[in-house]
């Protein structure tokens, strides 16, 4: 897979060069979208918010290190404050007030906590197929998430695409599992070719009518930041060792917490804790979907969200 620049149609540059890169799509009240990874650019989102584009003004803005995003001038900016921040901020170079935040996956987790640490900027937060931290589920009750992850990927074994690279897949449920990754030095192309097998596994039924043009899709255009990825989840720093929830108490706005039945990656055991910590929140699985309900009952998915907005 030769790698390509998906750029967003907008450029920020402050005063001393710095950039986001963003781009609007859709009509109404604002929303912020976070994409997920960590480290994967955001034109991959398009879809998700066009879902909602007469719901919305949607804006996607690249992650710290995205795309023409500038990166942190060190590795620490990485940090979950550190990403919460960048958002705010861009936010505000937005000349925007408050914001609903919806986030997907990695997203989800920087959705919640922002909505956390800002109660006043967040007007509603939707967390999509998100986790707690710790990528592991170590912070989670191991017996359950690992029941939940064999129900789940015992779905697929009969696949005629289940081949070793999906082997390597079930040993850590991410990109790890296809590359060792060193600050500054993996090469993004060579880790998405070695991840490229995997991908079915994103999808509750990956040959449907609906979910094959996503898979392709992904599989053409997929970009990621290496060292955002690897700064959360292989390298040192390795930020990901937290557990928001005793956060989430500090959420004031509506919330709602919605996941594929289905999801391997962080599923319903991921989720519903989440939702536990977030006073008041709705939760809500999307039946027949993996991680990506969006795409594969993007009509449920739609129909769960207008219902918690009214």
């Amino acid at each position: 897979m030769a790698l390509v620049d998906y750029r967003l149609a907008e450029l920020l540059t402050s005063d001393d060069g710095r950039t986001i890169e963003w781009e609007r799509i859709g009509d109404g009240s604002p929303l912020m979208w976070v994409e997920g990874g960590a480290g994967f650019w955001a034109h991959l989102a398009r879809p998700d918010v066009e879902l909602v584009a007469d719901l919305f003004t949607c804006y996607l803005v690249n992650a710290p290190g995205c795309g023409r995003t500038s990166p942190p001038a060190t590795i620490a900016g990485y940090d979950l404050p550190g990403i919460v921040g960048f958002f705010d901020d861009a936010r505000q170079r937005l000349g925007l007030g408050a914001v609903t935040v919806m986030g997907h996956s990695w997203g989800g987790l920087v959705a919640a906590a922002w909505a956390a640490a800002h109660p006043e900027t967040v007007e509603r937060v939707i967390v999509v197929d998100g986790y707690p931290g710790g990528i592991d589920g170590s912070n989670l009750d191991p017996a359950v998430t690992e029941a939940e992850y064999q129900r789940a990927i015992a779905r697929h074994r009969d696949a005629p695409w289940y081949a070793d690279p999906v082997g390597a897949f079930e040993e850590e449920s991410d990109v790890a599992a296809a590359t060792e990754y060193e600050q500054g030095s993996t090469d993004e192309e060579q880790a998405m070719n070695a991840f490229d097998a995997a991908w079915p596994l994103y999808f509750s039924d990956p040959a449907s009518p609906l979910s094959a043009p996503h898979l392709a899709r992904i599989r053409r255009e997929v970009r990621m930041n290496m060292d955002l990825y690897g700064s959360w989840f292989d390298a040192t720093p390795h930020f990901d060792g937290i557990d928001i929830r005793p956060a989430l108490a500090g959420v004031r706005c509506p919330a709602l917490v919605i996941v594929g039945e289905h999801d391997l990656i962080c599923g319903p055991s991921w989720n519903r804790p989440i939702a536990d910590a977030i006073p008041g929140a709705r939760y809500v699985e999307v039946p027949n979907a993996g991680h990506l309900p969006q795409y594969e009952q993007p009509e449920a998915f739609r129909a769960a969200l207008i219902d918690w907005l009214a």
